[in-house]
């Protein structure tokens, strides 16, 4: 049996929306990205690791912790369309897209979802997601929810609340203990011939309201199969995200 080549393609640019710069924010004595860059370099099944940007300021920065970097074009309109651009020279077999602003994100939330799709060559994306553990995440439009059927693949991802319960919310919006909620964790793993086929897919109108790139594949109608996993994957959305890190 041919062995899988798997890349990781971290895709950082400079003009976030919500923290410009932030990749190059200082923390720790590094940057956001080069903790990014680190962490994943000790993934054990990726072979390789590039960071795709379409910022030369980032390229500089990326050059000295020895980041090997893919321009990308300005006009991408996703991190998985940056990475699907970045890859499309490259030989390999499952790209993984891991995204710049989680500097901890855990090694099970690559490896478990690859193990998912090593064992099924029918599922051609894959992600994680953990468990909401504290309260103000759930109302936190930064925090991506999913909602999941009963053999783990994604009904649904949102920056709301999701599943809505009711019943529970007519007794004073106490925090619900019995009902648990996923916290989708910024990673997706694809097959390269169906990421280079997300890549020609329009954006969807679900995709456009909840900036959301995930609901592309959904509303195309293809399946997202999540791993659960235990650790927690804290992320940079703002400057005050920074001060939690410490």
């Amino acid at each position: 049996m041919k062995e899988e080549k798997i890349i990781g393609i971290i895709p950082a640019r400079y003009g976030s929306e919500r923290f410009p710069g932030k990749v190059l924010y200082n923390f720790k004595g590094k940057t956001i990205l080069q903790h990014v860059y680190e962490n994943a370099c000790s993934i054990k099944s990726l072979s390789e690791i590039y960071i795709a940007t379409d910022s030369e300021k980032i390229v500089e920065v990326a050059k000295k912790f020895g980041a090997k970097t893919i321009i990308t074009s300005p006009s991408c309109r996703t991190g998985s369309d940056r990475v699907a651009e970045a890859s499309k020279k490259l030989k390999c077999s499952i790209v993984v897209d891991i995204q710049a602003d989680e500097p901890f994100l855990p090694e099970e939330a690559v490896e478990k979802p690859l193990k998912i799709m090593l064992e099924d060559k029918k599922i051609y994306i894959t992600t994680s997601a953990t468990k909401i553990r504290k309260k103000e995440e759930l109302y936190d439009s930064n925090t991506v929810k999913v909602v999941l059927d009963n053999k783990n693949f994604a009904l649904y991802f949102s920056r709301s609340l999701i599943p809505f319960p009711r019943s529970y919310f007519l007794k004073k919006n106490q925090f619900l203990k019995n009902v648990i909620f996923y916290k989708h964790i910024g990673v997706y793993l694809y097959r390269k011939n169906f990421l280079m086929k997300f890549y020609k897919m329009e954006s969807s109108p679900l995709e456009k309201i909840e900036k959301l790139e995930q609901l592309r594949v959904l509303e195309n109608g293809y399946k997202i199969k999540v791993a659960i996993i235990e650790k927690d994957s804290p992320s940079v959305d703002t400057l005050s995200d920074i001060k939690k890190l410490y």
